[in-house]
């Protein structure tokens, strides 16, 4: 492998690249698009190596490798739901790896009515935690991104409390910072009625007096309790621990040791927007990055505005939309095809220079 020479950005033709994507929500998920980097990659004669990544959300389980076991438990509105969960072994232990959109996720409620926007319960999550117990997880993480629910964690929280609390350690890996009030600003995106916000609102200050009275923990003073419909609120008044999504799977797969060894990352998200600049993958990975080798951001659309300022704050990186390459329908309906063209043509690019 033959790393660029400080600041050069073309590659060798014995470059190694790195495809380290995150998914595209409802298009293709972050191991499949990761190996069509890889395989584009090697079409270009580099070596290639393929880590998915995640913020939290859908797809958090696929960063890791270990023993996947299915189990049933409740879905948004109580419907039974096959969910996984993987057992992967850490310096730590055993660690059961879950992820909230598995069991009460946005692509299980896709069209709610106003009625089932509000209905949504987080109980399932808490089964879920109780399952990967079972099995022999010494400790929990749970990716927290990507629900349909907005209740506070209410329904995850009831179900553990009345099952002792929390059966082993957990940690909440979330997919954003915003503190537990942050809930309502998220609710419209999970089919809720801007005139039901106020609903939302009133049962958010009575979920939070019921974790201060009974745990003696504000959520509202506590970082990333408002991930996830508040799911995490309930983990953390329960004793849990609360972290960056992106950083814990970061570390998990060592992630920073990756990128030192390639010649070449490829990142991307769906849509690359202002919320890509709170925490989500495509920016933790350039701030890993930081010049140390060229980065190819390829994403399924891209906002201008948030698109220059990313170009100002780091050296070497190239931001691509497929949708403006190919077409919205293209790059929809062909997605890991015409990421494999781009990179393609990118590394064609770059070996020329």
């Amino acid at each position: 492998m033959t790393r660029p020479p400080e600041g050069d950005g073309s590659l060798s033709s014995e470059c190694l690249v790195l495809g380290a994507m995150d998914k595209f929500r409802g298009t293709a998920t972050s191991r499949s698009l990761s190996e069509a980097v890889a395989r584009a990659s090697t079409n270009s004669k580099c070596s290639a190596a393929s880590q998915p990544l995640s913020d939290g959300g859908e797809g958090f389980r696929d960063a890791f490798d270990g023993e996947v076991h299915s189990v049933e438990v409740s879905g948004p509105l109580g419907e039974t739901v096959e969910a996984r969960i993987t057992m992967t072994i850490s310096p730590t232990g055993v660690v059961g790896v879950v992820e909230v959109a598995d069991v009460v996720g946005r692509d299980l409620l896709k069209s709610p009515t106003r009625e089932e926007a509000l209905e949504a319960s987080s109980q399932g999550v808490a089964y879920l935690i109780l399952q990967a117990a079972r099995l022999g997880a010494e400790s929990v993480l749970i990716g927290c991104g990507g629900s349909a629910t907005s209740d506070g964690g209410r329904g995850c929280y009831q179900i553990l409390r009345d099952a002792g609390g929390l059966p082993v350690p957990v940690v909440a890996a979330t997919d954003v910072s915003a503190r537990f009030s942050g809930v309502l600003r998220y609710a419209t995106q999970k089919g809720v009625a801007d005139d039901d916000l106020q609903i939302v609102e009133s049962r958010l200050k009575d979920v939070r007096g019921l974790y201060l009275r009974e745990q003696g923990v504000d959520v509202e003073r506590i970082d990333r309790t408002g991930a996830s419909g508040g799911i995490p609120g309930a983990i953390a008044a329960l004793g849990g621990t609360l972290t960056s999504g992106f950083d814990a799977v970061s570390q998990a797969v060592n992630l920073p040791e990756s990128i030192l060894r390639s010649s070449l990352v490829v990142t991307g998200e769906g849509r690359f927007d202002e919320g890509s600049l709170e925490g989500k993958v495509t920016i933790g990975v350039a701030n890993l990055v930081r010049g140390l080798v060229p980065l190819l951001v390829i994403c399924g659309s891209v906002d201008a505005r948030v698109a220059q300022i990313v170009s100002h704050d780091f050296e070497n990186v190239k931001i691509i939309s497929l949708s403006d390459r190919f077409g919205a329908e293209a790059s929809m309906n062909s997605v890991c095809q015409s990421l494999e063209t781009v990179v393609e043509e990118e590394i064609e690019s770059l070996i020329g220079q």
